[in-house]
């Protein structure tokens, strides 16, 4: 289910249909479809002759459950064999990863983005992945009253990640292992936001860039805000995050406990900018609401990434 911080009438499947809406109009006017399906199993095995695009399950041990991965490959990935691309982990793919991908790649095009791979992770279907999200994006187990029927297994998913998925995906592709992006919205925000904690307390460089739009930081009475101002410095690790909220979110939030969008910025930039030594990055997009604002931040997010200079 989507965790809307609004705590608004609107059911989370209303949501879902909506924002599918808004999207399809988009991606009408962009996206071009590709690929062929592919299977590839916890050894890594997968076929030899791939195209550009592919979709891909995989089973993980961690989470006991198979995974629908779309992989979107640079449109010169097979005439450029000295090249070595940044990977950009997309997770809720059944909602944004066609859109995604299509964009990336007509930036990369026209030289607003770099060439990347894009991975992106999901569900057997938009149903499947409205029901089990928050068993996977979400840490510790959800307070009763948010009634979510599974959650508090980011720990297992991260696990995945890190231990079974990441390994076999290097060593299939030409990626530069030092510029792993993780990217994800609403509740996968407040996920790539709990895998950078968790990469910064263990001292464990999985990621070099972490984009969040709109995370749910609000889960648990802003739990995850907490775990981050515990972290004591000492992060050596080149390191790029990127977080976003819309201006109209705060405006029908009811939780009391929620902290308003700038003092969680407020609080990011504290804890990882003066603490952690990181390249932090926020805005607020002032007349966009929480479901609008994933394409623009993950745009935004990888052209800051992804940017040497900075």
């Amino acid at each position: 289910m989507f965790y809307l911080p609004d705590n608004s009438k609107t059911s989370p499947s209303e949501a879902l249909t909506e924002t599918m809406k808004k999207l399809f109009h988009i991606a009408s006017l962009l996206l071009l479809l590709y690929g062929c399906n592919q299977t590839l199993d916890s050894k890594g095995n997968i076929n030899k002759e791939i195209n550009i695009d592919t979709k891909i399950k995989y089973y993980s041990k961690s989470v006991d459950d198979t995974f629908f991965v779309s992989i979107s490959l640079p449109n010169d990935y097979y005439t450029n064999h000295d090249n070595k691309y940044s990977v950009v982990y997309l997770l809720d793919a059944n909602l944004y990863f066609d859109i995604v991908a299509t964009t990336f790649k007509k930036y990369a095009e026209i030289g607003l983005l770099p060439p990347v791979i894009l991975i992106g992770i999901g569900y057997k279907d938009l149903q499947t992945m409205d029901s089990l999200r928050s068993r996977d994006l979400t840490f510790p187990i959800a307070i009763p009253e948010y009634e979510m029927s599974i959650s508090g297994k980011a720990d297992k998913f991260l696990s995945f990640l890190q231990n079974e998925f990441i390994p076999v995906i290097d060593s299939k592709y030409a990626i530069d292992n030092k510029n792993r992006i993780l990217m994800g919205h609403s509740l996968a925000g407040y996920f790539t936001l709990y895998t950078m904690h968790h990469n910064l307390l263990n001292k464990i460089n999985l990621f070099s860039g972490y984009i969040a739009a709109s995370p749910s930081t609000n889960y648990n009475h802003n739990y995850l805000i907490k775990e981050f101002q515990k972290l004591k410095s000492g992060n050596k690790n080149e390191i790029k995050s990127y977080v976003t909220f819309g201006g109209l979110e705060d405006v029908d939030e009811e939780d009391s406990t929620a902290l308003k969008s700038n003092e969680i910025l407020m609080s990011f930039t504290k804890t990882l900018k003066e603490n952690n030594n990181i390249i932090f990055k926020a805005d607020i997009y002032s007349n966009l609401g929480h479901m609008d604002t994933p394409l623009p931040t993950f745009v935004k997010g990888l052209q800051f990434v992804a940017n040497k200079k900075e």
